[in-house]
C-alpha cells in the first residue's frame, strides 16, 4: 500500500472518529441537560400531585363531618330530632367518621329548659372509647373567649379556628371543628336555639399527611383560615397554636408571606425558596380548600433529587472525554498532520499531551469541588426536618406498646482538632444538653463517647449550669482521642469525615419503656447551613486540611446484641446523633512536592529517549536504573507518610513512572541489538519520541478517571 493510500485511509478514519465523538459531546450535553430536567420536573410533578390530592382528601373527610353536624341541626330545627334524643343521636353519628374527636349540641341560654341556664351534651372519643359528658360543667362557652360558639351564633355555619382541647383529659391535642346553628321550630320568627358541632384533634391529620412520600425530609402541613397551624411535622408549631404568619415576620420572609396571602385568596401558588439558615433551596405548593379556606401546603427539599456527587461526576467525565477526543482528532484535520509532517506531528503531540494533562486537571477540579450530602445522608437543618427522620421510631414507639421517646438537644462546639495518627484524632471543645422540667425529670443527665479510645486521653467536666425559664442547659468541657475509619484512597485529593459520635448515658435503660434519642439543639446556632461551618471555633489551627463543612447528622444504626439486658430486644435503626466534620486537604504542598520530582524525572527520562542512538544505548540503560531508585525512595517517604492499606491515588504515579522507565530501557536494548524493528529504526526512533508524553498523560488520565469514578 503506498504512502497516499495511508494518507487517505489516516483522514478518512480521523474525520468520522471527530463527527462520531463530536456527536457524542452534542448527545451527551442533551441528554445531561434532558435528565437533569426530568428529574426535576418529575419530583416537582409529584408534590403538586400529593398537594391535590391530600385536599381533595382532606375536603372529603371534613364535608362528611360537616354534613353530620348539618343534619343535627335541621332534625332539631324542624323538630324530627327532640331534646331528649340527642345524645342517642350524637353517639349513632359519632361512629360513622372514626376520625371525629368530639360531637356536641350546645344549647343557648335557658333554651334547653326554663329553669336549666346552660345545657351541651357532649360525647368525646377517648382512648377510642366513646364517653358521654356534659361541656357546660367544663367550662362556660358562651363567653367572648369561645369563639366558636359566638361566632356561629352571629355568622352560620362555618369552620372555626382551633383551640385548646378541654374535654379530653388523655390529649394535649387542639380541635378544630365545624359549627353550625339551630333553631326553635315553632313560631313564626326563627329563634336561635344553639350550635351543633362535630370536631377533630389536630392529630388525626397527621395519619393523612404521614402518607405522603415526600423525600426524607420533605414535608406537608394545613393552615386554618387566618394562618394557624392546624399540622405540622414540628409539633410545637400545632400545640402552641403558632401562626404562620408571625414566623414569616420573625424570619424577615417577605417573599413566603406574599405567597401565603395569595394563597389565602385562593390562588394556587408554586414557588421555590431558599433558606438562608440551612442552606436549602426547596419547592413551596399552597392548595387552598374549596369547602372552608383551609390551605394545604407541600414544602419539597430539591437537594434531595439531585443524585449524588459520585454520579454526577461520573455522567460529567464521560461527556468531557468526548469532547476530549473530538478536539484531538480535530487538531490533527487542523493541521493535516495525517500527512506525516514531523514538524506537525510534534505539534499535535504536544496539544494531545494538553488536552489530556487539562481533563486529569478538570477530573480533579470535580473531585474537590463540594459534595451533595443531602442526596445520600440524613442531615440535621431544621426542626422539621429532625422531626420527619424521627417520625418512624415514634411508630415504633407504638407498636412496641412503649412511651413516646424523650428528646433531649445536644449541642457541640470545636475548639481544638489534631491528628494524633492517621486514624486518631484529638478534639477538645464543649458539649451542652438542654434538659426541660416534666419532660428529663427521669433522666440522668450526661453523655458518653463510644468511639473514646484510651481513658488517660479523656476528659468529661461540667463546666456551667444556666436555669433558663423553661429548661436547664448544662455545659461539659470534653478532651478525647477518637478513632475515625479514613479513606486515604484518593490522595492527595482526598477529604476526611470527623465523626463525633454522642451517646445519652440512658440509652440503654429498660425501666424508662421508651427511646431516649439525642437531637441537635438548633435553636443554639444562628446559622445551621453546613458552609457557614456552625459548631467550630474560627480560629481553629488546622495543619495541612481546610474547614470545608460541619453539620449533625442521624447515622441509623443496628446493634447485634441485647447489651446484657436479656429481656430486651435487639436494637434496630437507632438514630445516632454525629456531629461531622469535613476536612478537605490542602493538596498544593503535598502536590507540589511530590510531582515536581516526577515531572523532572519525566523530562531527563524523555531527554534520554531523545539523545539514545547506539553509541551511548549502554549509558542509557545505566540512567534508567538510576531513575528506578529515586522513585523507589520517592515512594517510601509517601507510604511513611500515608499509612494505610489499600494502594493511593498518587501511587499509580509511581507505577507509571516504573512502567515508561522499563519501556525505555527496552528501546535501549532494541537499539543494540542488531535487527532493529521498523518502528525503531523509522525517522530515528521518532514514532516512541512523538508517543512517549501522550502516552504517559493518557495513562495517567485512565488511572484517574478510574479512581475518581
Amino acid at each position: 500500500m503506498n504512502e497516499k493510500n495511508w494518507q487517505k485511509i489516516a483522514f478518512n478514519t480521523t474525520r468520522n472518529f471527530c463527527l462520531i465523538t463530536l456527536s457524542l459531546a452534542l448527545f451527551g450535553a442533551l441528554f445531561y441537560s434532558w435528565s437533569q430536567k426530568r428529574r426535576f420536573d418529575a419530583a416537582r410533578l409529584d408534590a403538586k400531585r400529593a398537594t391535590v390530592r391530600v385536599s381533595l382528601q382532606l375536603e372529603r373527610e371534613l364535608r362528611f363531618a360537616q354534613d353530620i353536624a348539618l343534619a343535627i341541626a335541621n332534625d332539631l330545627s324542624s323538630g324530627r330530632l327532640s331534646d331528649e334524643e340527642v345524645f342517642a343521636r350524637l353517639e349513632l353519628d359519632i361512629e360513622k367518621d372514626p376520625n371525629l374527636s368530639d360531637i356536641g349540641v350546645a344549647y343557648a341560654p335557658y333554651a334547653y329548659a326554663e329553669d336549666v341556664r346552660l345545657y351541651a351534651p357532649s360525647v368525646t372519643r377517648i382512648n377510642n372509647e366513646l364517653q358521654q359528658s356534659q361541656l357546660e360543667a367544663i367550662y362556660n362557652y358562651t363567653r367572648p373567649k369561645y369563639l366558636w360558639y359566638l361566632n356561629t351564633k352571629q355568622r352560620g355555619p362555618n369552620w372555626g379556628e382551633p383551640y385548646a382541647e378541654l374535654k379530653n383529659p388523655e390529649s394535649d391535642d387542639p380541635v378544630v371543628g365545624f359549627y353550625t346553628p339551630f333553631y326553635n321550630s315553632t313560631g313564626e320568627n326563627k329563634e336561635f336555639r344553639g350550635v351543633v358541632y362535630t370536631e377533630y384533634s389536630l392529630g388525626k391529620f397527621q395519619e393523612l399527611m404521614n402518607s405522603l412520600k415526600l423525600g426524607r425530609t420533605g414535608y406537608g402541613f394545613i393552615l386554618s383560615e387566618s394562618g394557624v397551624f392546624l399540622y405540622h411535622p414540628n409539633e410545637e408549631y400545632v400545640k402552641s397554636l403558632e401562626n404562620i404568619f408571625n414566623i414569616t415576620y420573625e424570619q424577615e420572609s417577605e417573599d413566603l408571606r406574599d405567597n401565603l396571602i395569595k394563597a389565602l385568596n385562593n390562588e394556587p401558588v408554586e414557588t421555590s425558596l431558599s433558606d438562608e439558615v440551612t442552606g436549602q433551596s426547596s419547592w413551596l405548593f399552597l392548595r387552598q380548600l374549596d369547602l372552608n379556606g383551609w390551605t394545604v401546603g407541600i414544602v419539597f427539599i430539591q437537594d434531595e433529587i439531585l443524585p449524588d456527587t459520585l454520579t454526577t461526576r461520573r455522567q460529567v467525565i464521560w461527556l468531557s472525554l468526548a469532547v476530549l477526543w473530538c478536539l484531538i482528532s480535530l487538531s490533527i484535520l487542523i493541521l493535516r498532520a495525517y500527512l506525516g509532517n514531523t514538524k506537525r506531528l510534534w505539534i499535535v503531540s504536544s496539544i494531545a499531551t494538553l488536552l489530556f494533562a487539562l481533563e486529569i486537571g478538570f477530573i480533579w477540579y470535580l473531585a474537590l469541588r463540594g459534595r451533595n450530602y443531602t442526596s445520600t445522608r440524613d442531615l440535621l437543618l431544621s426542626q422539621t426536618g429532625v422531626q420527619q427522620l424521627l417520625a418512624p421510631q415514634v411508630e415504633l414507639s407504638k407498636r412496641l406498646n412503649q412511651q413516646p421517646p424523650i428528646y433531649v438537644p445536644t449541642g457541640v462546639f470545636i475548639q481544638s482538632l489534631d491528628f494524633a495518627t492517621s486514624n486518631d484524632v484529638f478534639i477538645t471543645g464543649y458539649i451542652w444538653q438542654r434538659y426541660r422540667p416534666g419532660i428529663h425529670d427521669d433522666l440522668s443527665q450526661g453523655f458518653f463517647l463510644p468511639d473514646a479510645l484510651d481513658g488517660n486521653d479523656l476528659e468529661i467536666k461540667e463546666v456551667y449550669r444556666v436555669e433558663e425559664t423553661n429548661s436547664t442547659v448544662i455545659g461539659w468541657y470534653f478532651e478525647a482521642t477518637l478513632r475515625q475509619d479514613f479513606d486515604f484512597s484518593y490522595y492527595p485529593f482526598d477529604a476526611k469525615d470527623v465523626q463525633i459520635r454522642i451517646w445519652h448515658q440512658d440509652f440503654n435503660r429498660q425501666d424508662l419503656n421508651r427511646q431516649i434519642i439525642l437531637v441537635p439543639d438548633l435553636v443554639s446556632y444562628p446559622v445551621i447551613n453546613p458552609k457557614a461551618r456552625p459548631g467550630i471555633a474560627e480560629d481553629i489551627v488546622l495543619t495541612k486540611w481546610n474547614l470545608a463543612d460541619s453539620f449533625f447528622e442521624y447515622e441509623f444504626k443496628n446493634y447485634n446484641t441485647k447489651f446484657g439486658v436479656l429481656n430486651s430486644v435487639i436494637k434496630t435503626r437507632v438514630p445516632e446523633l454525629h456531629f461531622t466534620i469535613v476536612l478537605q486537604r490542602d493538596f498544593i504542598a503535598p502536590f507540589i512536592s511530590r510531582v515536581g520530582p516526577i515531572m523532572i524525572v519525566v523530562s531527563l527520562l524523555f531527554a534520554l529517549l531523545l539523545v539514545s542512538n547506539d553509541d551511548n544505548a549502554m549509558e542509557v540503560l545505566g540512567a534508567c536504573g538510576g531513575f528506578v531508585f529515586i522513585v523507589i525512595l520517592d515512594q517510601i517517604t509517601v507510604r511513611e507518610e500515608i499509612v494505610t492499606k489499600g494502594i493511593l491515588y498518587f501511587e499509580y504515579f509511581y507505577f507509571v513512572l516504573y512502567f515508561f522507565i522499563f519501556l525505555v530501557a527496552v528501546l535501549a536494548i532494541l537499539l543494540l541489538s542488531e535487527k532493529k524493528l521498523g518502528f525503531v529504526k523509522y525517522k530515528n526512533n521518532l514514532i516512541p519520541k512523538l508517543l512517549f508524553f501522550p502516552c504517559i498523560m493518557k495513562l495517567l488520565l485512565i488511572i484517574t478517571i478510574l479512581v475518581f469514578s
